[in-house]
Parts: C-alpha cells; sequence; structure tokens
C-alpha cells in the first residue's frame, strides 16, 4: 500500500476542517472533482469529517490516513436520487455514501475509516408509517413511483449502500475499514478489474440487509486477505433478479477470493438468489468462516433462469456453523413441490466442487436440493471433513433459512443428477451419514464415520445408480451400511471395500434394485 501524495489535492487546502458536526462536504467533493481533471491523489489527514454523499472519479486515489473518518450524515435530505441496481433489478434510490461511477484507475486506500452512519438508517427499517418523517415518506413513494417495480423489492431502495462501484474499471480497495453501512456495505456492480485486498468491513449483527461484499454482474474481480463480520451474507455473488436479469445478461465471472477470515453472519460466501444473468469461474480458497448461519451457499428458485457453473472451493476451515453446505433450488419455495414444466425460468447449478475443507461443530452436514424437472449437476467432494455434532436449532435462523434447514445432523441430498464422495469423513449422531432422495448417481470412495455412528451410515430413497468403494462396515452398530428404498432405485454396486460390508446392505420390497456385489 502506498503511503499519501501530501503534494496531491488535501481536503484541508479545499475548506475541510474535520473538528464540527458541520459537514465538509463541499471541500471533499471540490478536491475529489479537480483531482478526477487531472489524476493525483485526494489526502485525507487525521480527523473526523462529517460529509454527505461522495462521487469518486477518474485517475484518482483516495487516501485516508490513519485516524481519519469520513462519517456519513443520517439525514435522507443529504442524499439524492440515483439509478442504480438493488437486490438484483435497475431502480432509483438514495445516492450510495461513496460512490465510484462510470471511472477507471480508482483506488480508494490508507488506514482510515469510511462510517455510513447506519444507525440513522436502521430506524426505519420495518418502521410503522407514523415513525417515518414526511418527507422521507414521500421520497419512498417518488422511488416507487419511479420503479414501477413488485412491492417485494421496493424496499430495498430505502436505505444507501456504503460504498458502490458502478460501471467501472480498475478499481482497487486496500488498508481501509468500511463500517455501519445503511445498507450493504460494499457493492460491485456492472464493473470489470476489481480488488479488494486487506480491508477490515464490519457491520453490527442486527444490522438489516448489512451484507459485506455483493459482486454484482462484474468480471475480473479479487478479494483477498480481508476481514468481514457482517450481521447478513459476508461475500454475495449476484446477477440481476428474473426476467429482467437474464434480459440484461450481465453474468458475475472470473471471481476469486482467498485469505479471507469471516466471523458471524448469514454466510460465508453466498450466490444468488439473484444470479438470473449466470455465475461462473468462481474460486475461493484459504479461508476461515466461524459462527455464520451458512459457510458455503447457492440459492436459487423457479423463474430466475440462469446458470450457475464451474466453482471451486478449496482449503477452508469452518467452526460453528449451522449447515457448511448449501444448494439449494427451493429458496423461498417448499421442498416437496411438484415438477414443473422447464423454460427459460428454470435455473441450473453444475459443476461445484468442495476440497480439502473442515467443518467442526456444525449442525446439518450438508444440504443439496435440485428441481424435480432440472436436476443440478456435477457436485463433487474430495479430503472432507465434518463433525456434525452441534445440536440442532434453527430457531434463530433468518426465516429464510428453513427452507434450506433440515432437522437432522445428515448429509442430505435430492434431485441431483450426480454427486461424488472421495476421502470424506462425516460424524452426525443420531441420523445416517448420508441421505438420498430422488438423486441419479451417486459415487462413494473412502467414507470414513465413527465406529458408532448410528446404522444406516447410507440412506437410498430412489437413487438409480450408486456405488460404494474403500468402505467398511460398523464395528459397534446395529443394523445396516446402507439402506435402499423405492421403485427408483436401481443399480447398487460395492466394489474394493473392507470387511464384509456387501453383508451390511437392506434392500426393501419396494425396490427393484440389483445388486452387485464383490
Amino acid at each position: 500500500m502506498a503511503g499519501p501524495d501530501t503534494d496531491g489535492f488535501d481536503i484541508r487546502e479545499y475548506g475541510a476542517t474535520g473538528d464540527s458536526d458541520e459537514p465538509d462536504t463541499e471541500a471533499i467533493q471540490a478536491a475529489l472533482d479537480e483531482c478526477a481533471e487531472s489524476g493525483g491523489t485526494v489526502y485525507v489527514p487525521s480527523g473526523t469529517y462529517v460529509t454527505g454523499p461522495l462521487r469518486v472519479g477518474d485517475r484518482t486515489t483516495l487516501y485516508l490516513d490513519a485516524g481519519a473518518t469520513l462519517q456519513f450524515v443520517g439525514d435522507y435530505e443529504a442524499f439524492p436520487t440515483v439509478q442504480s441496481r438493488w437486490e438484483g433489478w435497475n431502480q432509483y434510490g438514495f445516492h450510495p455514501c461513496l460512490l465510484v461511477d462510470d471511472a477507471e484507475n480508482v483506488s480508494i486506500t490508507g488506514r482510515g475509516t469510511i462510517d455510513g452512519g447506519g444507525e440513522y438508517w436502521w430506524q426505519f427499517y420495518d418502521a410503522p408509517e407514523s415513525e417515518i418523517p414526511d418527507g422521507l415518506q414521500e421520497r419512498l413513494a417518488e422511488f416507487e413511483e419511479k420503479n414501477e417495480k413488485q412491492d417485494d423489492v421496493s424496499s430495498f431502495t430505502h436505505r444507501p449502500p456504503l460504498f458502490q462501484i458502478y460501471g467501472s474499471e480498475n478499481v482497487s480497495v486496500s488498508g481501509v475499514t468500511l463500517e455501519n453501512s445503511p445498507f450493504w456495505n460494499t457493492h460491485v456492480v456492472y464493473s470489470e478489474n476489481v480488488t479488494i485486498t486487506d480491508v477490515n468491513i464490519a457491520n453490527p449483527a442486527d444490522a438489516p440487509n448489512g451484507d459485506g461484499i455483493d459482486i454484482d454482474s462484474s468480471r475480473y474481480v479479487r478479494i483477498s486477505d480481508t476481514y468481514i463480520n457482517a450481521g447478513d451474507d459476508a461475500i454475495c455473488i449476484k446477477s440481476g433478479k428474473n426476467a429482467e436479469g437474464r434480459e440484461v445478461g450481465e453474468p458475475a465471472s472470473q471471481i476469486t477470493v482467498t485469505n479471507c477470515t469471516v466471523e458471524a453472519g448469514h454466510g460465508g460466501v453466498v450466490i444468488g438468489s439473484e444470479m438470473s444473468g449466470d455465475v461462473r469461474d468462481v474460486t475461493v480458497t484459504n479461508c476461515t468462516f466461524t459462527d455464520t448461519d451458512r459457510g458455503v451457499r447457492i440459492k436459487t428458485a423457479r423463474n430466475r433462469g440462469g446458470v450457475v457453473e464451474d466453482l471451486r472451493f478449496d482449503n477452508i476451515v469452518m467452526r460453528r456453523i449451522a449447515c457448511p453446505f448449501t444448494i439449494n433450488g427451493y429458496y423461498f419455495m417448499p421442498l416437496d413441490s411438484d415438477s414443473e414444466p422447464v423454460d427459460e425460468g428454470t435455473p441450473m447449478v453444475r459443476n461445484v466442487s468442495f476440497t480439502n475443507i473442515t467443518a467442526r461443530q456444525v449442525e446439518t452436514a450438508g444440504f443439496f436440493a435440485g428441481l424435480p424437472e432440472q436436476y443440478f449437476e456435477g457436485i463433487s467432494f474430495s479430503d472432507v471433513q465434518i463433525d456434525a455434532t452441534r445440536s440442532l436449532d434453527a430457531t434463530d435462523l433468518d426465516p429464510a433459512m428453513a427452507y434450506d434447514y433440515e432437522q437432522t445432523h445428515a448429509l442430505f441430498c435430492k434431485s441431483i443428477a450426480d454427486i461424488s464422495f472421495t476421502d470424506v469423513r462425516i460424524r452426525t449422531p443420531g441420523s445416517p451419514a448420508m441421505q438420498f432422495e430422488d438423486t441419479e448417481d451417486v459415487t462413494i470412495d473412502g467414507l470414513r464415520v465413527p465406529d458408532d455412528q448410528d446404522a444406516p451410515v447410507v440412506s437410498l430413497t430412489n437413487v438409480g445408480r450408486t456405488r460404494v468403494r474403500g468402505c467398511a462396515p460398523q464395528s459397534e452398530s446395529e443394523g445396516p451400511f446402507l439402506e435402499a428404498s423405492g421403485p427408483k432405485t436401481r443399480e447398487i454396486s460395492l466394489a474394493g471395500n473392507h470387511g464384509s460390508l456387501a453383508d451390511d446392505v437392506d434392500i426393501a420390497d419396494d425396490s427393484d434394485a440389483t445388486f452387485e456385489r464383490p
């Protein structure tokens, strides 16, 4: 991280004082505007500078020295109306606190703090109309009239994000702390070649919609060495919602996340549910997730459409998490819903791999659910350890979480075309280690469970083909290693296993499965 260019554009020379409650907005914006004309560094020295929303232009480095704080005002009248994207839809709302818009070669850096003053905005979230100022009600009515969208998304424009990179290229963010965002903390939308490194992102646990970093229809994005403690999802990847998202057709792609630490929140890395413009080529490595509701979560639903594909999650440690692995095609839908015709609104998730991952003190080993009309494809696990011994309790989760939360410790799988497990260790007391329903192809190679694992270890219901290799029967458990049922359960193959595993299989009378012994 480069030092400040004190010969550049020092905001004090433009009249910023940082010694009163009077906003320094005009002084800071003047320095930013002049810098954008010639290029250079806007220098923010130590001190607290109260300001309204700011816009950063081309060829500008905004440097916040150690001890410097940009404190954004709590005053909706200071935030003009802009058009942007919120929750996957292009719509009007409040100007972001700090905005990089249609700019190139921008850097936000230093050791200072950017504070969104979210407390002011959070009080209006879900507040009765009688507690919302008349002027704010008028602004919200203006947004709804301009947006002409469904009522269920208009509320997301009621608060500005703290920091937004919109339609920009070659932007880097480093060193700074971004905290107390009114809405999402950092939003990267319609942009490319964005680097976020060595950044601290913090929101209180009760901050509504307090996501950490949202990557939205952007490509070539790199997040590294960053600490996130957010009340909502830590890192989100999105690409538009439903028909509009498909029409815009801007994917989120070529994204890497590495060496990041996530503490608390709803999810470590979350993809969707706004993924209608596709999400692809995502790599997440060398991260830790602690005390989050979900670890890696992919969520979508009917009418989203879009494809999520080619994702790699490697070398991750998770602890005290409700469910470390979730792929859910039933977001805000009942899991037992009937099949529907496949159309442009039918989503697809495929080619997702999890390797070298440890998940301890979790509640549910995993949850994977495609749609009955379109099975998700190509899910693989290799060298993964899951210790699902934490007590099951969904009562403290966000209500939306209940749609991918099974009241069992088991790794649950439904409506998946093919899923494979190589050298996986699972501990799931009181339930099977793995439970498969309406799945076409299951491969289990080298599964390890405790000797006293509750039987059956593997449960199959309407699974087309199952191959089990490198496994051993449970010496201290009564009952079968593998239990199979359902008329669509057909081929079960056991080869290269240890001991008398072939004698530890129970096939129900309602199944016509052929059982291939070694």
